[in-house]
């Protein structure tokens, strides 16, 4: 009979051992002076759901009563450099476990874990998070946009973090003769917190080359960004638009004027070719048409030597006695 008992109770607390599971980070980085958030989720058997418990967070590797930064039943029990300075950020009942440390010194780098201890046992401990401590120079971010005088400008200005404990405070300087409206609003993604502050001004031409600020500030730590002003003319775009045309158009005309003029001289040169060649072939008609003529009188004259004529001084046969030749005596 006890050895099954034994056996019964071995195998319940391998089943209740299944369920013990913890997600949180190996490694978290805070910021001197500002606080810090190291997330934590945590699950346990079911059938401890209904057990009261008690969270404690030990800034350590093992369990001791002089490491411990949150109790979450008794402060008492808290180290006096963590005491008023811890809490936990959700509901231990809904498995959220995560530590928020606020106004972050140097002693508070170190090893962390979580522990749930339930009223009627048992306990568990989850993951170790090693926190890292840095001096504080994250800046806040400004996004620029396109500054034009005499128009309403809106600039953002935007700051990050994991801890929603202390909230930090951001701030513009801006030219004292500039009036301005300023809106914030807090937005989050995951763990991340983004607080944004967006400025409405009306710049003029005067505040070209003047410093806008902005400012984070924590109760013991401030981080600034500077951003220059560069102030456009209302209608620079337009007239460079307008100046760009003009050019493209004085191209354009100038590109046909030539194709104009190259049109016309070669129109030119043609006609003065065709001329010069009905020319050409006008003067050789000419000449044929004399020498035909020319040629034509030769015959006429040759033709007008060899016939018989009258005349005895101009005939060719007026020496020849034809009675003494007895072919022609008959005759």
């Amino acid at each position: 009979m006890i050895g099954k008992s034994y056996f019964l109770l071995s195998l319940l607390q391998v089943g209740l051992s299944q369920d013990w599971k913890g997600d949180t980070p190996q490694e978290v980085t805070a910021l001197k002076g500002s606080c810090v958030q190291i997330p934590c989720h945590y699950s346990y058997p079911s059938q401890l759901a209904k057990q009261p418990r008690a969270g404690v967070w030990f800034n350590s590797k093992k369990r001791s009563p002089s490491s411990i930064a949150l109790h979450s039943r008794n402060h008492i029990f808290e180290s006096v450099q963590f005491r008023h300075r811890t809490r936990l950020s959700g509901n231990l009942k809904d498995g959220d476990c995560s530590l928020i440390i606020n106004n972050v010194r140097w002693g508070d780098a170190g090893p962390y874990f979580f522990r749930v201890e339930f009223h009627m046992g048992p306990n568990h401990n989850y993951p170790v998070t090693q926190l890292h401590v840095s001096n504080f120079t994250d800046k806040p971010t400004i996004f620029p946009a396109e500054i034009i005088a005499g128009k309403h400008l809106n600039i953002s200005c935007a700051f990050n973090t994991t801890c929603n404990e202390t909230a930090p405070a951001l701030t513009w300087d801006t030219p004292t003769d500039v009036p301005g409206s300023v809106s914030n609003t807090v937005t989050q993604h995951g763990v991340t917190l983004t607080y944004t502050s967006v400025l409405t001004l009306i710049p003029s031409l005067k505040h070209h080359g003047h410093n806008l600020t902005c400012r984070v500030r924590y109760p013991f730590v401030s981080s600034e960004r500077i951003f220059t002003l560069t102030v456009q003319c209302r209608d620079s775009n337009q007239w460079i638009i307008g100046l760009l045309g003009a050019g493209i158009t004085l191209c354009i005309g100038l590109i046909g004027f030539i194709i104009h003029k190259c049109v016309r001289k070669r129109s030119r040169t043609g006609r003065g070719h065709s001329a010069q060649v009905e020319q050409v072939g006008s003067y050789s008609h000419d000449r044929q048409l004399d020498r035909s003529r020319k040629k034509e009188g030769k015959v006429l004259e040759m033709e007008s030597n060899h016939s018989l004529s009258p005349d005895p001084e101009n005939d060719l046969y007026a020496n020849c006695d034809f009675s003494q030749d007895a072919i022609y005596g008959n005759i």
